[in-house]
C-alpha cells in the first residue's frame, strides 16, 4: 500500500471512532467538524514513515477503540474527578509500554519546545506547551502526546520511536514538520510564512 492510501483509510476510521466518541458534557462541536479534523490528522501522519503507519493502522483494526483509549487517558491530567470514574475499564499500560512512551516524549517535547521557542506567534495559536497548563479547557501538548502514545500498540510505539531516534540523528524537527504541513493545508508555505504573516498583520 503506498502512504498515501494507508493515511487516507487510517483518517476514515479516526473520523469514524472520533465522530461516535461519548463526550463528558455531550457531543462536542469538533465531532461534527469533519474538515478541521481531517487536516489536524493528515498532517500528522504525513511526518510518519510508512512502517509505523501500516501497524498503526492495525491497531485501529483491532476490537479495542484507540481513539476513546487516547481522550480518556488525557483525563488523568485535564479532567481527573472524571478520569477517576472511568480509570478501571482503560488499558493498563505496561513498563514496557510507559517506557516506549516516555522516550519518544522526551525527544518530541524538545521538538515542541523549539518550534514555541522558533515561532511564538504561530504556537500561540495553538495549545499550551505543558501539563502544568491544562485546565478543563485547554488541554496542553504534552497531555495530549502522552494520551495519543499511549493509545499506540507496544509494536507501534516501538517502530515509531525507531524513527523519531533515526530523525532526530538527521536534525530532522519532526513536530516543525507536522506544523509545516499544517501551515500548507491552511494555505501558507510553511511555519516561517505564517510567523511573518502574523507579523505584519500585528503592525498594521
Amino acid at each position: 500500500m503506498e502512504k498515501e492510501k494507508i493515511i487516507e483509510e487510517i483518517l476514515e476510521k479516526e473520523w469514524k471512532y472520533f465522530s461516535n466518541l461519548n463526550n463528558i458534557g455531550g457531543r462536542a462541536d469538533c465531532q461534527d467538524n469533519r474538515e478541521d479534523f481531517i487536516i489536524m490528522r493528515k498532517s500528522q501522519w504525513e511526518t510518519f514513515n510508512e512502517e509505523t503507519l501500516i501497524s498503526y493502522l492495525e491497531d485501529l483494526n483491532s476490537k479495542n477503540n484507540p481513539l476513546f483509549q487516547k481522550y480518556a487517558q488525557m483525563m488523568k491530567y485535564n479532567s481527573p474527578e472524571e478520569y477517576e470514574k472511568i480509570k478501571d475499564i482503560l488499558e493498563k499500560a505496561s513498563e514496557k509500554k510507559n517506557d516506549l512512551v516516555n522516550k519518544i516524549m522526551f525527544i518530541y517535547m524538545e521538538w515542541e519546545k523549539e518550534f514555541f521557542e522558533r515561532y511564538p506567534i504561530f504556537s500561540s495559536m495553538g495549545r499550551p506547551l505543558y501539563s502544568s497548563e491544562d485546565d478543563d479547557i485547554e488541554t496542553s501538548i504534552e497531555t495530549y502526546l502522552r494520551g495519543e502514545l499511549l493509545s499506540y500498540s507496544e509494536k507501534t510505539l516501538k517502530l515509531y520511536l525507531n524513527y523519531v531516534i533515526d530523525n532526530k540523528e538527521k536534525n530532522i524537527n519532526l513536530a516543525i514538520k507536522n506544523m509545516d504541513n499544517l501551515a500548507r493545508m491552511q494555505g501558507f508555505n510553511d511555519s516561517n510564512d505564517v510567523e511573518e504573516y502574523y507579523k505584519n498583520f500585528s503592525k498594521n
